[in-house]
């Protein structure tokens, strides 16, 4: 299953309550991840005119798309999130896998996945929980002096491609129901469960984002571009960053960079991006038109390095004939175009980034000025979204170090071309620092780039090995439990669950008009009582999971996959899966393995199952597996392999035990 169906917004709400209280987690991400503001260092910063807790954010991208994505990224430490980007056509086929994070970073998707109106009721509904979140989690621990604009936090959404897409009725429309979601709100207001009634009457922003970063096909004109900026900056009133490229450095610097300074030789840069993409002096010239436009109307511009950069594809994990690259080597590339644009533009100019950003380089690039600074390939490695505290750890070391208290201050004490101290008696309100400010930008860029160019962690020789693989096959049970495939989906669509460890030797049955009979079966098998499957809902097949999983086959596809409703589990009968429908005392699971497909209703009052198929029906003693009674539905006799009854109980039971919580067996929890 390759659709994604987003999760109805008290069914959220319920699993982080039940979660949180059971597994002291939220979405898998334990709360020893989640990201706890302290008040020694001043993180905030204004980005385009509105209030963020921090500069931190993930980019668009896997981890902007469904409401528990952008949670997760928010409960890490995110306050600037780039939302995933949507574009008029929403019927999008692509190819699967389309991540491939094994080395550095190619992937070859780029917008939403979703319907319109799924993509603008998902920011809605993160939106909101975000809000219950603040005050649950945060401003109701009377043991904590926690700052609210701490908590400050900023949507971006990201729209493209073209003039005519975004000029749409339907596109208008979506941007301005992002900007006045009222009735949405009102609307899912009524459906925050009993579990957190306290926060029913609370405050919801309606407006859930005002800025949008402009992503256009590679290839637009450069004039094109600058009409949709036109029109969404005086028609539509919003405060715009255009995306650049990579290849504005020209053929000749990028592969340089690329191939001598860094040594990915093997790298092979489309080359119609090079003829077919805004050149450095255009964009140049555009901008500046742009930000004139503008400053006419009261908003505001910027640019954002950068997007991908489109190369040959040469791997066997992606199909078609390119694709995008991302993570460490794109970070120099960006890096560079900063430099160059901060020589023509100066210090003021707002750049936001994203390439290659991870807890090493953080607090570096908040050091030059870049703002917001957002991330995505280091999100989709080992740790996932608990890899994002560290990021603003280090930065509050590397300010406590500096001495700075806040952002500005670290940005002036960073710079070793100058004495920044002279300044501190002056204060940043009154603009005594702003020599200092804009002299420390220009400075720390020109510096980190020389640095960053020439820093080993950068080059092919340390971004070349693969993941580990053991030379084992996944099957439906049993895998190395290494916990891999849990935090790299940025969907949290694997999950863990308990189940009973068995072994056994169990009988077949074969069943015609006169009885049934017992006949040689085989030997069922569980050995670890820990076991992975994954929620079919949530799963857009990405791949990320198959490439950091030691054994091959894929966790998304070789595990037990289950669908959050019987209509999605209806609607992909291509695929082996499985739907749980939990009723007080008789719940029933109902599984498709390849062509096969059973039924197992379980009476627990009774201590008794009823194992079905479209020919058969078997009564059992649920605790013994003792056959009561066995009986043919049609007149055609056969025989019917018990290993699917054995596997279907011990699903439905680790579902239902509720030492876990996860999306299927949230109403376990209730009953």
């Amino acid at each position: 299953m390759a659709e994604l169906a987003p999760i109805p917004f008290d069914r959220l709400l319920k699993r982080i309550f039940y979660e949180y209280k059971k597994t002291d987690s939220i979405f898998d991400l334990s709360s020893k991840k989640i990201y706890k503001p302290e008040n020694e260092f001043d993180l905030s910063v204004k980005f385009l005119g509105k209030n963020a807790g921090n500069p931190v954010g993930p980019a668009a991208g896997p981890h902007t798309q469904l409401s528990q994505n952008i949670i997760l990224a928010w409960l890490a430490g995110s306050r600037i999130l780039e939302l995933k980007t949507v574009q008029l056509n929403d019927r999008l086929e692509i190819a699967r896998p389309c991540i491939d994070m094994a080395t550095i970073g190619y992937n070859t998707e780029w917008s939403q996945e979703l319907l319109l109106d799924e993509s603008l009721r998902e920011y809605v509904k993160a939106s909101m929980i975000i809000e219950i979140l603040k005050h649950w989690l945060f401003l109701s621990d009377s043991s904590k002096s926690y700052h609210p604009q701490q908590f400050d936090t900023i949507f971006d959404m990201s729209v493209g491609y073209d003039l005519a897409g975004i000029k749409s009725d339907k596109i208008r429309s979506w941007l301005n129901s992002m900007r006045n979601a009222s009735s949405i709100i009102e609307e899912y207001r009524k459906q925050i469960p009993a579990e957190f009634s306290a926060y029913k009457d609370i405050y919801f922003n309606p407006e859930i984002s005002d800025t949008i970063t402009l992503s256009t096909f590679h290839g637009t004109k450069p004039e094109e571009i600058e009409s949709i900026c036109g029109f969404l900056i005086t028609e539509m009133d919003f405060n715009v960053v255009v995306k650049m490229n990579p290849t504005m450095l020209g053929k000749e610097k990028l592969e340089y960079l690329l191939h001598e300074k860094l040594g990915y030789t093997h790298i092979e840069v489309n080359e119609n991006a090079y003829k077919a993409n805004i050149a450095y002096n255009d964009a140049v010239e555009m901008v500046k038109r742009l930000h004139k436009k503008a400053s006419e109307t009261g908003k505001k511009v910027g640019v954002k390095f950068g997007n991908t950069l489109e190369v040959v594809n040469k791997g066997g994990f992606l199909k078609g004939k390119l694709q995008y690259l991302s993570g460490q080597p794109l970070h120099i590339l960006h890096l560079s175009l900063v430099n160059e644009w901060r020589n023509s533009f100066g210090a003021d100019f707002p750049i936001s980034f994203s390439a290659g950003a991870d807890a090493n380089n953080f607090a570096d690039c908040v050091s030059i000025g870049l703002l917001p600074v957002t991330t995505c390939t280091d999100l989709l490695r080992p740790k996932g979204y608990g890899r994002l505290p560290q990021y603003l750890q280090n930065l509050e070391m590397k300010m406590k170090a500096l001495g700075a208290k806040n952002i500005k201050e670290f940005i002036i004490k960073s710079d070793k071309t100058q004495d920044g101290s002279a300044a501190d008696a002056i204060p940043l309100e009154k603009g005594g620092r702003g020599d200092y400010f804009e002299k420390a930008v220009l400075a720390n860029t020109s510096e980190l780039l020389k640095r960053s160019i020439e820093n080993p962690r950068y080059h092919y020789a340390n971004n070349s090995k693969v993941p580990r693989k053991v030379g084992s096959h996944l099957h439906l049970w049993d895998c190395l439990n290494c916990d891999k495939c849990i935090p790299v989906c940025p969907n949290n669509a694997n999950f863990f669950f308990d189940i009973d460890a068995v072994e056994l030797e169990y009988f077949n049955i074969e069943l015609d008009q006169t009885g049934w009979k017992k006949t040689t079966g085989g030997n069922f098998k569980i050995g670890k009582t820990n076991q992975i499957a994954n929620f079919a809902d949530a799963c857009n097949e990405c791949g990320n999971c198959d490439v950091f999983c030691p054994e091959d086959g894929g966790p998304y596809i070789e595990k037990p996959r289950f669908f959050g409703s019987i209509e999605t589990y209806r609607l992909y009968k291509n695929h082996s899966g499985f739907y749980l429908d939990i009723k007080q005392n008789k719940s029933s699971l109902t599984g498709r393995f390849k062509d096969q497909e059973f039924e197992l209703i379980w009476d627990s009052i009774l201590d008794r199952y009823v194992f079905s198929s479209k020919s058969v029906s078997i009564e059992t003693t649920a605790s013994t597996n003792e056959i009561i009674k066995a009986s043919l539905i049609n007149t055609k006799a056969g025989v019917i392999d018990m290993q699917y009854y054995h596997a279907m109980s011990a699903l439905l039971k680790g579902m239902l035990n509720t030492s876990r919580v996860n999306f299927v067996n949230i109403e376990a929890h209730l009953s």
